[in-house]
């Protein structure tokens, strides 16, 4: 009898530890499916412009093939994601937004679309198929990063798009020339929308630079 008493004792607070296991992973069941789908959720998907091609470069008037290398660009920007940072310590992200592609191969993409605009060269290419270039094209992202700026200041934040270009001969492997670029660009808000404009902007800006001066380095032409 005292064995049975005994159990009618232990029963219900066996069961009630039963129930609030239960209810604990049912919770972290909750937490866990709740993050996945926080993470799991839409962004907004923003692409940059290339320069565009105008009336005068529909055609091509070169005879040079382009390669444009995967550029070199730090951890901190290179995935699909927006970079913000409040300070020089800390990189975060805009929530609501995200880059088509990787910014590195965005970048590349850019470029050469660009170089290709010009319509003086025979093909511009990133592909790794196809006839050996006469110069490759070779980038190194120094900053491609909003940046808070301090309370008080004309605008919230500030875009900055900073790059190395260097143009290597295929022939013989030389360095012909490099060059960095950089542009700034004010972000009206801190929105994906607002700061995507001013990476427009900023990198608009950088490319109408860099592409003029990487063409007359290739093509010989006056201001390389």
């Amino acid at each position: 009898m005292p064995p049975r008493r005994l159990r009618s004792r232990l029963g219900p607070r066996l069961r009630a530890v039963a129930v609030l296991v239960a209810l604990a992973a049912a919770t972290t069941g909750c937490a866990t499916v709740s993050a996945l789908n926080g993470s799991a959720r839409a962004l907004d998907t923003y692409a940059l412009n290339p320069l565009p091609a105008t009336a005068a470069t529909t055609r091509r008037s070169g005879s040079r093939v382009v390669f444009v290398a995967d550029p070199t660009a730090p951890a901190a920007v290179a995935s699909d994601r927006i970079v913000i940072k409040p300070n020089a310590l800390q990189v975060t992200l805009v929530g609501d937004g995200r880059w088509v592609e990787a910014a590195p191969a965005h970048v590349r993409t850019l470029i050469a679309r660009s170089l290709a605009n010009t319509g003086r060269y025979a093909l511009v290419t990133t592909g790794t198929v196809g006839p050996l270039p006469d110069f490759t094209v070779m980038t190194d992202i120094d900053g491609f990063e909003a940046r808070l700026l301090p309370e008080g200041s004309p605008a919230p934040a500030q875009v900055v798009v900073a790059m190395t270009l260097s143009v290597v001969r295929d022939a013989d492997g030389r360095l012909v020339a490099s060059r960095r670029f950089t542009r700034t660009a004010a972000a009206s808000d801190t929105d994906a929308f607002a700061v995507v404009a001013a990476f427009e902007a900023a990198n608009g800006a950088v490319l109408r630079e860099a592409v003029s001066w990487a063409t007359a380095v290739m093509t010989g032409a006056p201001g390389a």
